[in-house]
């Protein structure tokens, strides 16, 4: 399982002679946009803050890497943490923040988390758990020849259903995109799926989802061992009843 962001900062913190921060949560309304190579890495992702801290609250971008976190500030770039003031990226400005890093060189950075979040200050943030984890950072691309790291979770799938009934699927995986054939899967309106990635779930699931209505959801639990490793949703409307599919391999 990926390590929270309240378990690192906190251990971090420790360290440095702060206190400990309270409970884990996450935020949901959040969209990541990955692109071209790891020495130039165009990376995007937008939060849609509740409205009460539009003008007043403040955006966090978080980067965890070896036991280190930097903050990410609009006016100063990465900023390491050391103790003391905690920078923010900017005040809360607008219902849909987006936080934009170009041409990024993360070559030192691979295998670091990366996170947003938002409150009125850090420490509220992290207290309230209005954070989430968007990314690992990868080599980018996939280098030629080395194969995706999720090709390995494409095949033939056993659905079942909470009331019982069972469906065979085929679904196939890359980081950026899961396929999924859902001819024989009578609740899916639709024979096949094709869902870019949207972020990771709190316990470090990939989720691949589309925007809006009719909604179609992928999971991908890739601890070793997992008894249902994949998982599927989808809701029609926002007033119709929900579909969800618990998926192990065959």
């Amino acid at each position: 399982m990926l390590p929270t962001l309240r378990t690192l900062v906190v251990s971090a913190a420790l360290a440095l002679g702060l206190g400990a921060a309270p409970a884990f949560a996450q935020i949901t309304t959040v969209a990541t946009t990955i692109s071209g190579s790891t020495q130039a890495l165009n990376f995007a992702v937008s939060v849609s803050p509740e409205s009460r801290f539009l003008g007043q609250g403040k955006l966090y971008f978080v980067l965890l890497h070896n036991g280190q976190f930097y903050l990410l500030s609009e006016t100063r770039g990465f900023v390491p943490y050391t103790g003391g003031e905690i920078p923010e990226y900017r005040t809360v400005r607008q219902p849909t923040e987006t936080i934009a890093v170009n041409n990024w060189n993360t070559r030192a950075q691979l295998g670091a988390a990366v996170f947003v979040g938002y409150g009125s200050d850090f420490w509220e943030m992290l207290n309230s758990g209005r954070y989430r984890q968007v990314a690992t950072l990868a080599e980018y691309p996939i280098p030629p020849g080395a194969g995706d790291p999720y090709a390995a979770y494409s095949g033939a799938y056993l659905c079942s259903s909470d009331t019982g009934a069972t469906y065979n699927a085929t679904a196939t995986f890359t980081a950026a995109q899961a396929v999924m054939d859902t001819s024989r899967i009578n609740p899916i309106p639709v024979p096949s799926l094709s869902l870019p990635f949207d972020g990771l779930g709190s316990s470090g699931d990939r989720i691949y989802a589309n925007r809006g209505f009719p909604l179609y959801l992928v999971s991908l639990d890739t601890a070793a061992g997992a008894r249902y490793p994949l998982a599927l949703a989808y809701q029609a409307s926002d007033f119709s009843a929900s579909y969800i599919f618990v998926c192990a391999r065959r």
